[in-house]
């Protein structure tokens, strides 16, 4: 199957500024793939600090793998969210204090603001020719991951004939059967999160009237929640039956690891499963941009792809194999569901114009949020 190209790159206007962007700071910062400074370099730098929102759990394999290769550099994460990843940032650097090395964070619409600024340092990867023309969407932005959106369910209160497989069949049986859904579903809060923004909003923005149709018919059903640990513990005690769009990264590891493995169970979304590209950059202003330069070229290498996916990333690199990583790669989802069901949540300037009519639109079919 011949690899899809993905929509949603960012415009040649930003293209252009990016381009320019990046000749200026390369000829004061020469980092490069080929640049054999970077090993050494780096031992003189004070440790790497990363800011982003991927829990400690889900990076540990990734995190290790790492330190294992380069054990001189000393790795600290912060587990800051994805908006404050960059709002963090903005505020430290221009006050002059010491902040992120590089962000990896899963926050379209800020890695948009982002590259507008000139924030990414536009370094180019050791592994840049094994990656597909996607997954660099702006000079020095490289996807992390491909993690889904998932359909996830309690076993004990849904029987097998009442768990969704697709957004369709959700609102089928939630019409069959109201006990079960109606006020029991719930998702990601789209008012409140620049994460769950892109979700909704690309979600629509790929199906159009009838998306918006389906998020009519659930809304009134929703209860969306902030965050993944929320919808976990009211899942699990039986609060809420079921969750639309919920975050792989979340899930998938947490279900084969945890207590839910005999009550929780995911599905892939059979007509329409969001695909979320999580970014990564070294950021202009690094204080050790070798050891980031290093950190990236872990990450995006063979090994590094396969440690992500350890944790519960979703690896896209086509030599990733199915059987070295415990759950999904990105070419199963494309075996799995098709090319034509995969909703790439991307890097699309329109994003930002269009946030606060959609929000308002949005929040009135889901009456249970607070405005």
């Amino acid at each position: 199957m011949k690899s899809k190209e993905i929509p949603n790159l960012p415009s040649s206007v930003f293209a252009r500024r990016a381009a320019a962007l990046a000749g200026a700071i390369l000829a004061v910062i020469s980092l490069s793939a080929a640049d054999p400074a970077a090993f050494e370099q780096s031992k003189k730098e004070a440790g790497l600090l990363v800011y982003g929102n991927i829990a400690a759990d889900n990076f540990g394999p990734a995190a290790a793998g790492f330190r294992k290769k380069y054990p001189w550099i000393k790795l600290e994460m912060l587990d800051t969210g994805p908006a404050v990843a960059f709002e963090r940032y903005y505020a430290e650097t221009s006050a002059g204090r010491r902040s992120a090395d590089a962000i990896l964070a899963a926050a379209p619409s800020a890695w948009v603001r982002f590259a507008q600024k000139g924030e990414a340092l536009p370094y180019v990867a050791a592994e840049d020719e094994a990656l597909p023309k996607w997954s660099k969407p702006f000079p020095g932005v490289y996807t992390l991951s491909t993690d889904p959106l998932l359909l996830v369910y309690n076993k004990l209160l849904l029987p097998p004939e009442r768990r969704p497989k697709s957004i369709t069949q959700l609102i089928q049986l939630a019409k069959k059967y109201p006990q079960d859904f109606d006020g029991r579903l719930t998702t990601y809060d789209a008012s409140r999160h620049p994460f769950a923004y892109a979700i909704h909003w690309t979600y629509v923005n790929r199906y159009g009237a009838e998306g918006w149709k389906k998020l009519a018919a659930l809304g009134p059903l929703t209860r969306p929640e902030g965050a993944g640990s929320s919808m976990v513990e009211k899942l699990t005690t039986g609060e809420f039956t079921a969750i639309y769009f919920g975050s792989g990264l979340t899930f998938m590891k947490r279900i084969l690891d945890a207590k839910g493995g005999d009550l929780l169970e995911w599905s892939l979304i059979g007509d329409g499963t969001p695909v979320m590209l999580r970014g990564m950059a070294i950021t202009r202003k690094a204080k050790s941009p070798y050891s980031a330069q290093l950190f990236i070229d872990y990450l995006l290498s063979h090994e590094g792809q396969v440690a992500l996916g350890r944790g519960g990333l979703t690896p896209y690199r086509s030599d990733v194999q199915k059987d070295e990583v415990p759950f999904l790669t990105y070419e199963q989802i494309r075996q799995q569901i098709g090319d034509e069901n995969i909703v790439i949540i991307g890097y699309d300037e329109q994003m930002l114009a269009d946030e606060e009519k959609f929000v308002a639109k949005w929040q009135a079919l889901f009456p249970s949020v607070k405005r």
